[in-house]
């Protein structure tokens, strides 16, 4: 019997037909065998009906990719073979749901069709179809029935001992079609060692790492791939004595969240694209007021409403200019879903120690798939308020009314809470002096204006980029979700004999200039991103002389990269 270090495995149908659960299913019951995996959910953006994919890539050495290929496709309608096929690896099986049983080898791959919502009836749970599949998927690969049956009885704990059994005597039945009419197809899926790690999405690390940081305020307008970050917060600030609000609409999330800052609370909110078009004159308020406030854009497809639940990293342009006036902001992309729970974490220090608003771009495929990491080091989470003065020292000063923008040498004023002893101030949206109350002459305004945008410029991210082989000639640039493909294209292009660096940017502004100049300058640059008009490389060559040596793919579809695409672009261009 064939040994599998590793399974590429895919579950389609309609949406609303169980297709996540199932696939979530199996991705932890991998999980706890051992393996690291590592998902991506295709789904249409309406409530019920269309066609949705979950697809889960298990290894033993840990990935940060989905995979290109399919091993095993569970379709649970026509389309899903149709969609997927291309997909299948030579070899491949395909288990479809039909009328008859029918068991056949067409173009090099397997066809095991089976009538799974009348198996599941006459078990005499006609919803359980998904557990035949799922046993059946187990039956293939080797995989221990016990590893279901425990998934599954915590899983439908509350739910009864009836409901546990009907799921268990399903997955029986899988195993046993697979025994009485695939026992030839069978493999054996090895046996990984457990080690310290969590299933975790980046939302739901995002929202970790902001929580640990002391993040205690969350205001939002539900949007899709941002939500789940709401949805945590919700299951957690409370915990803490933090607060979720539910607002009517994006400006009242991002104003609410400012108001709370203002206060004193380390606040955030989070969107996606059209929602960040919203907030806009409101970070402009922020950056005026100087308030520290964090800011999630998960991206989607866009504009508009684009595509509400596909891919893309097309907000960067609007990250880095969107406003009136120049307002400072800090822009903060992590690369992995780790590094999302480590930057969301510093985002709230950089906030405060530099008093402006903080960006957390993330992207569809780093915000809503899970995947398997380290256990995260909460040790590593330091809480630096910055220049927040307490009522004594602002006594000291001995000002009837607070100068909250004072001029300083560094650009940053001393912070003092509403009401602090000795702290009576202004704040204003309208230009200012420095105690706050609105003033038009002109020597104050170019000072303001140079105080704001002069201020941020020394802030960095304790992991501006991400490098791996800077000193290779060719160097293939990203951010967010693309890492893993851009590992793995790395590391088959190294099989070819051929040395390229990966260079992943985590602070998209203020853009780390000095510190990127060894990897990108006399280099060729290649720019791998999901947005037509390449956004992130035309941000590079505004402060960077990489305009005749840097290249650009882009792909603007909803869809991530592959690995393929990547290598074989790549090869072209070398």
């Amino acid at each position: 019997m064939e040994t599998l270090r590793s399974i590429e495995w895919k579950v389609g149908g309609q949406q609303g037909e169980g297709v996540d659960s199932t696939g979530e299913i199996l991705t932890k019951t991998l999980f706890r065998y051992g393996y690291y995996v590592t998902t991506y959910r295709q789904f249409m953006s309406r409530i019920k009906g269309g066609h949705t994919n979950y697809k889960l890539r298990a290894t033993a050495e840990r990935t940060r990719y989905h995979g290109d290929f399919t091993d095993i496709l569970l379709c649970f309608d026509k389309e899903t073979l149709e969609v997927n096929r291309h997909e299948l690896r030579p070899g491949g099986i395909v288990i479809m749901e039909e009328k008859e049983q029918d068991i056949r080898e067409e173009d090099g791959l397997l066809m095991a069709s089976f009538p799974l919502k009348k198996l599941a009836t006459e078990l005499g749970n006609p919803l359980a179809k998904n557990m035949i599949a799922l046993g059946i998927t187990g039956g293939l690969i080797s995989l221990p029935k016990e590893e279901f049956f425990s998934f599954i009885e915590e899983q439908f704990a509350k739910k009864g001992e009836t409901v546990i059994q009907s799921n268990k005597a399903a997955v029986e039945k899988g195993y046993e079609l697979v025994e009485q009419y695939l026992s030839n197809y069978v493999r054996r899926l090895e046996k990984m060692e457990k080690g310290d790690r969590l299933y975790i999405s980046g939302n739901e690390a995002t929202a970790f790492g902001s929580f640990m940081a002391g993040c205690r305020f969350l205001s939002a307008y539900p949007i899709t791939p941002a939500s789940e970050i709401m949805e945590w917060m919700s299951a957690n600030l409370p915990k803490v004595g933090g607060t979720i609000m539910q607002v009517e609409d994006e400006i009242a999330g991002i104003t609410f969240a400012i108001g709370a800052a203002y206060g004193g609370a380390r606040a955030m909110t989070s969107t996606s694209g059209p929602g960040l078009a919203l907030k806009t004159e409101a970070l402009g308020l922020a950056a005026m007021s100087e308030t520290p406030v964090v800011i999630v854009d998960s991206q989607r497809g866009g504009p508009s409403t684009g595509l509400p639940t596909k891919h893309e990293q097309s907000d960067l342009n609007h990250l880095l200019f969107g406003s009136h006036g120049d307002a400072p902001r800090i822009v903060l992309y992590p690369s992995s879903v780790e590094d999302a729970f480590y930057v969301a974490a510093e985002a709230f220090n950089l906030a405060e120690q530099y008093q402006c608003p903080v960006y957390i771009a993330l992207d569809l495929a780093l915000s809503m798939n899970r995947t398997t990491i380290p256990s995260l080091d909460a040790k590593r989470v330091k809480i630096n308020r910055g220049k927040l003065v307490g009522a004594e020292e602002a006594k000291k000063l001995g000002e009837f009314i607070f100068k909250r923008y004072r001029f300083t040498e560094d650009g940053i004023s001393p912070r003092v809470l509403p009401g602090t002893e000795g702290g009576v101030h202004t704040a204003s949206s309208n230009e200012h002096g420095e105690d706050g109350y609105i003033s038009e002459d002109i020597t104050n305004r170019s000072r303001m204006v140079e105080k704001r945008m002069k201020k941020i410029l020394p802030a960095r991210l304790s992991t501006p980029f991400y490098i791996s082989d800077g000193d290779a000639d060719v160097i293939l640039l990203g951010a967010g979700s693309t890492r893993g493909v851009l590992e793995e294209t790395q590391a088959k292009l190294k099989e070819d004999g051929i040395r390229v660096g990966v260079l992943m940017i985590q602070q998209l502004n203020p853009l780390p200039v000095e510190e990127l100049k060894p990897y990108l300058l006399g280099k060729k640059v290649i720019s791998v991103e999901n947005n037509y008009s390449g956004q992130l490389l035309n941000w590079v060559k505004q402060h960077l002389p990489i305009h005749g040596s840097s290249f650009l793919i882009t792909q603007y579809d909803g869809n991530p990269f592959t690995v393929s695409r990547v290598y074989h672009e790549v090869k072209e261009l070398l």
